[in-house]
């Protein structure tokens, strides 16, 4: 996912002379996200009455796009003009969880011989087939592999065909949503594929859009043109969010959790609404060091959470992940884990693991 670039590349345009800014809004929204990504890999509906919970968890499957488009709209830049210094940073950002997390997993299998999950086997074939497709045994790694395929496509695209690169992208969102809404994706696609790869080869076709339209708002600096109408943007912003959840428009689409036109504008809006709310404009630094702290290791959280689940399940508590608190508690831990990840690795590219 990159779920989390790093805190640099969470800014805006302020002018032509490029000075940056921390957006607070879109860094608190990161955060969020990865909870929501735990409550989606566990939670259970029956088990509160709730409604503020259940309300939302019903709106956690915003997480995947909203990460999705925020990538590609930090990158944008970059990918445009083929930096390569920054290109490699986000290759190494990505490939070292991607390839070293299964690793570590399947030693510690393969060590404490544990047999209480077959998502985490011993044999070095499965392994290779997760590191190879992303979605073996560390399910949630799909995304990565998307991220990494994706990434390399724009590349691609915008080295050989620079002038018409957008023009490129755009007309494969279009054939990206005519796969799914035909039912091609996952009719002709999906349903034929192995266990393996059905999973991260289909969700090209759901991830692509995300990409395009990540880069697409970073490339019109559209998020500031719209600090000029802040009240009016949120207001409409959580207006169209509203709407598409509780009318459902264009969702008439089979796919894999993250399909159609419906959930691309709602987290467009989600991001809209973080992105714009004044959290610069505070003045105690108190509550900004607070909110920067609470803000970090988005990333190590969606690499670490479901492993560090089962490992607590095994050897110390079953923390009941099903339920709101043991969500909750599993974050914390996630949290605290990659807080000293981050810190003991501090210079060196271990630190990707945690952040």
């Amino acid at each position: 996912m990159i779920i989390n670039e790093n805190k640099n590349d969470i800014i805006e345009i302020k002018n032509i002379n490029k000075t940056k800014i921390f957006n607070y809004g879109l860094a608190l929204l990161k955060s969020l996200l990865s909870f929501l990504v735990i409550i989606s890999h566990s939670f259970k509906s029956d088990t509160t009455k709730n409604k503020f919970i259940l309300y939302v968890t019903s709106n956690r499957i915003i997480h995947v796009p909203s990460f999705f488009i925020m990538s590609f709209y930090f990158m944008c830049n970059n990918l445009l003009s083929l930096n390569k210094k920054k290109l490699y940073e986000r290759f190494i950002r990505l490939l070292i969880p991607y390839i070293i997390c299964p690793v570590i997993i399947w030693i510690i299998n393969n060590i404490f011989n544990i047999k209480y999950e077959k998502r985490f086997p011993d044999s070095f074939e499965i392994l290779k087939l997760q590191i190879l497709w992303g979605s073996r045994f560390m399910y949630q790694f799909w995304f990565q592999w998307n991220l990494i395929i994706i990434t390399i496509l724009f590349i691609i695209i915008i080295f050989i065909f620079r002038t018409i690169s957008l023009l490129i992208f755009h007309i494969l969102l279009i054939l990206s949503y005519i796969a799914q809404y035909s039912g091609y994706c996952y009719k002709n696609i999906f349903l034929k594929l192995q266990l393996y790869n059905r999973y991260t080869i289909t969700r090209i076709f759901e991830m692509l859009p995300l990409a395009v339209t990540g880069y697409t708002l970073g490339l019109y600096k559209v998020i500031y043109m719209l600090q000029k109408y802040r009240k009016r943007a949120i207001f409409f912003s959580f207006l169209i969010y509203k709407t598409l959840s509780n009318y459902r428009i264009f969702t008439n689409v089979i796919g894999l959790n993250f399909y159609g036109i419906n959930l691309n504008v709602q987290s467009i809006s989600v991001i809209f609404i973080f992105s714009l709310i004044p959290f610069n404009q505070i003045k105690k630094r108190s509550i900004i060091k607070i909110l920067l702290f609470l803000t970090n290791y988005s990333g190590g959280i969606f690499y670490l959470h479901v492993s560090i689940y089962e490992f607590c399940k095994f050897y110390i508590v079953d923390i009941r992940k099903s339920t709101f608190f043991g969500i909750i508690i599993n974050y914390c831990i996630c949290y605290f884990i990659c807080f000293l990840g981050s810190n003991f690795f501090k210079n060196r590219f271990i630190k990707y693991l945690f952040n």
